[in-house]
């Protein structure tokens, strides 16, 4: 029990990607590694390791003990990454198609509503939530396959449902969803998701009709701009580590940021950076999916800082979203506020359970994942 504890501590260490020699995590008892598998200390693990085999990297969220062992550094550094990949997997749903949040949002508007509609009405609400399940699953309109999901049941259903919600709910839901209607029912509409590329330009002294390029969805900047916040914000909590520089020809140590979390977070900025559409071309972008940056996917996000750089594209199924644990901040009052000028900051982070279940976690989600506030409970 000992040796599994002090194994974990370590492991939630490496995971923020240390690349300067070992600090040791206080712990209690001391226990020898075993003598097959020598302990392997926060700097020998690199932010990119190399896989042998297809697959998403899977990461084992630390025990709420061994979070606390962590330095407060780390662990602002951990809220503030885990907050980026929330965000970054929001962008993931415009690439699946423009319409996917909008589909999303109305119809988790109707569902929130139910304790309104009257149960003669709510003929369609169990096939609601059974398509907004799969879309969450999905990350977007389409399945694994790339087959488009569609809504089981009738519109006329829906659009019952939508008056009943109405009259004492949310309003202007049953025009939202006429636009949405083709995209729900009809098979034939964006059969196919969409593609980003441009089209071909046709031969030259050929006459085609010119077909214009894809536009970037609606809210896919806004969103890009929350993420590079988050990014940014966590530039700000990069632990100082020993490192050996040179000062006018003398050898000195000092304790400078850690330079591969560093060029970390500089290769995401820079990646983002890019114009809309070419990150939606990016091969990279398939990252952007906390189904593919596992149960710590902050840490996930910066081990796959250099693949998403170099445009390099996940390999195999993407797999099912796990129950995550939640982070959550605390905040407090600056020792640097002036006057009656009172600035609020995080001064620590909190590991919590996971939710009771994939529905309440992905609201939570949607929610952090779109705001750009230190959300507290």
């Amino acid at each position: 029990m000992q040796r599994s504890w002090i194994l974990v501590v370590l492991m939630a260490s490496s995971l923020l990607g240390q690349a300067t020699p070992p600090v040791p995590l206080p712990t209690p008892v001391q226990a020898p590694a075993p003598e097959s598998k020598p302990a392997i200390g926060p700097s020998e693990v690199p932010i990119s390791p190399k896989v042998e085999e297809p697959g998403p990297t899977v990461m084992k969220a630390p025990e709420p003990k061994a979070f606390e062992q962590l330095r407060p550094t780390k662990r602002k550094l951990a809220y503030t990454l885990y907050r980026a990949a929330l965000s970054a997997h929001e962008l993931g749903y415009y690439r699946s198609h423009p319409k996917a949040i909008e589909v999303r949002e109305a119809l988790g508007n109707l569902v929130k509503a139910k304790l309104e509609i009257p149960e003669k009405a709510s003929a369609a609400l169990p096939a609601v939530e059974a398509y907004l399940s799969k879309v969450r699953a999905n990350q977007g309109l389409y399945d694994a396959d790339g087959k488009k999901l569609l809504l089981e049941g009738t519109w006329k259903d829906l659009q019952g449902a939508a008056r009943a919600a109405a009259k004492t709910g949310p309003k202007g839901l049953e025009p939202r969803l006429l636009k949405l209607k083709g995209l729900l029912f009809d098979p034939k509409v964006d059969a196919l998701a969409p593609s980003w590329a441009e089209p071909e330009v046709p031969a030259k002294g050929k006459r085609t009709k010119v077909t214009k390029g894809p536009k970037e969805p609606e809210g896919f900047a806004a969103q890009k701009a929350i993420t590079v916040l988050w990014v940014k914000r966590a530039q700000a909590w990069i632990e100082n580590t020993p490192q050996e520089v040179e000062v006018k020809g003398v050898k000195k140590a000092r304790r400078l940021p850690n330079p591969m979390q560093t060029k970390a977070l500089d290769d995401l900025l820079a990646w983002f950076a890019k114009d809309d559409l070419d990150l939606l071309r990016d091969p990279g972008f398939g990252w952007l999916d906390l189904r593919r940056l596992g149960a710590v996917p902050g840490a996930g996000l910066l081990t796959r800082a250099a693949d998403i750089a170099a445009s390099k594209a996940p390999e195999g199924a993407a797999g099912e979203l796990p129950l995550l644990p939640t982070l959550e901040p605390v905040l407090g009052e600056s020792k640097f506020s002036k006057g009656d000028e009172k600035k609020i900051v995080l001064v620590d982070v909190k590991q919590g359970g996971p939710a009771a279940n994939l529905t309440e976690q992905s609201a939570a989600i949607e929610k952090l994942g779109r705001s750009k506030e230190f959300d507290v409970k």
